[in-house]
């Protein structure tokens, strides 16, 4: 077994043209680092340190910050080969990984006062950044205590000196969301317009390129053919739409959710409903026929990662139901480092789908309709269904002053609360 044996893995190599490990890397007399932001499920950071012929890699679920008080959590995952400090492109949905990936920033790392091994080793390494973007010293702190019995290694990524460290807004430094490599940003990537990026860890004549896409062949067909169609990459957020009955209204593909955006005060008035922020996965549950089928809002298919809710959907009349999956701990709240644990170690039996609008039903299309309408219709569905299983719940909302309800989320430690003109219809974006 070797060092990129889980990485393979995980990959079939007769399918994507990702790096293998066989490909010839620059040579270095310093370690080099990349961070590639990937715009998965989840948005996240890869964070990728090399170390003896590989990249020790971690996703950290909300990016690095400059603030020595932020404690990010870093899940570490396979290590990678050198060559993959290079993508930039497009990773099909379907695939591991799948989404978009940007190579945020780039440079050399040196450990402090140890060995990269020793502090691996003893889950406190400490370490300094020289990057585009990230410098300074920074340490990941591999955490004791895991209720959740992960299979996966959890570390805490913080800044380590209060030096260059910007304590007023940590995350000011995420904002600089451009490429280092070829100066695009996410949507560029993935329309696979720009300039191809720089290479860092592997020779200029291998060739990258501004379109690039690790694509699932089709039966008997080669890489080249496969890269010709350019209808792949925007397959990767939409589904084909299901054919219309005769007897039914028409039935919709997939449906880009309603986003909320951030502010500081809740609105007040009776024209608003107020609802918990739930820390988990944003998912379209669409129920057809008996048959049910979860999208991310990127819009790719994760029914098989959460098979136990898609079977108790399967109870549900023809539905498509805007919600989100979670983790509960023991207290009944929403816990995300639970719901990643779960969803890596292929445990998810026990996570809740809960449900907050519907978008559409065996009578239509209901997105026209006010939003208390489409709640008070989505209540009995959902009501009636999670009497036979738990895995399925509805999420009611407050008409108490918005104040109110976000001060009994904090003395919840909830995420915090999201407010809704109860007179609106639903509109994607």
């Amino acid at each position: 077994m070797t060092r990129l044996s889980p990485y393979a893995s995980k990959r079939d190599f007769k399918k994507t043209p990702e790096p293998t490990g066989d490909a010839l890397v620059r040579s270095s007399d310093r370690l080099r680092f990349v961070v590639q932001k990937h715009d998965a499920t989840r948005l996240h950071y890869d964070l990728r340190l090399e170390l003896d012929g590989v990249f020790k890699s971690w996703a950290v679920t909300r990016g690095p910050s400059l603030d020595p008080h932020d404690k990010r959590l870093a899940v570490e995952v396979e290590d990678h080969p050198l060559a993959y400090g290079d993508f930039e492109g497009t990773i099909p949905a379907g695939e591991y990984g799948g989404g978009t990936v940007l190579l945020w920033d780039r440079g050399y790392w040196q450990p402090e006062g140890m060995t990269a091994d020793a502090g691996l080793k003893s889950g406190d390494l400490k370490f300094t950044l020289e990057g585009d973007k990230l410098h300074g010293s920074w340490v990941l702190v591999r955490m004791k205590h895991d209720r959740t019995g992960s299979k996966r290694v959890k570390w805490l990524l913080i800044k380590h000196t209060v030096h260059e460290a910007d304590e007023g807004d940590g995350d000011a430094l995420l904002r600089r969301d451009a490429s280092v490599a070829s100066g695009r940003r996410l949507e560029e990537i993935a329309a696979g317009t720009g300039r191809a990026p720089d290479p860092f860890m592997v020779d200029a004549a291998n060739g990258a390129h501004s379109d690039a896409v690790w694509h699932t062949r089709r039966a008997g067909e080669t890489l080249e053919a496969a890269k010709s169609r350019p209808a792949e990459k925007a397959r990767k957020t939409a589904r084909p739409p299901v054919p219309a009955e005769a007897s039914q209204p028409a039935w919709p593909g997939f449906i880009a959710p309603q986003l909320c955006r951030i502010v500081e005060q809740p609105p007040t008035g009776p024209e608003w409903g107020h609802e918990i922020k739930f820390d988990g996965y944003r998912v379209q549950l669409a129920v057809r026929d008996g048959t049910a089928t979860l999208l991310t809002r990127k819009g790719l298919d994760w029914t098989a990662r959460f098979k136990a809710i898609a079977s108790a959907a399967t109870a549900l009349p023809d539905v498509i139901v805007d919600g989100e999956i979670v983790a509960l701990d023991e207290a009944g709240a929403p816990n995300f480092a639970a719901l990643q644990a779960a969803i890596a170690d292929e445990r998810t039996d026990d996570l809740v789908f809960f449900g907050f609008d519907l978008i559409h039903s065996a009578e239509g299309d209901q997105r026209t309709l006010p939003l208390r309408e489409r709640k008070a219709q989505l209540k009995t569905i959902m009501e009636t269904a999670g009497q036979q299983d738990g895995r399925l719940r509805y999420v009611d909302h407050f008409a108490a002053g918005g104040d109110a309800v976000l001060l009994a989320a904090c003395r919840m430690s909830l995420e915090g609360i999201v407010s809704k003109r109860l007179d609106a219809p639903y509109t994607s974006g």
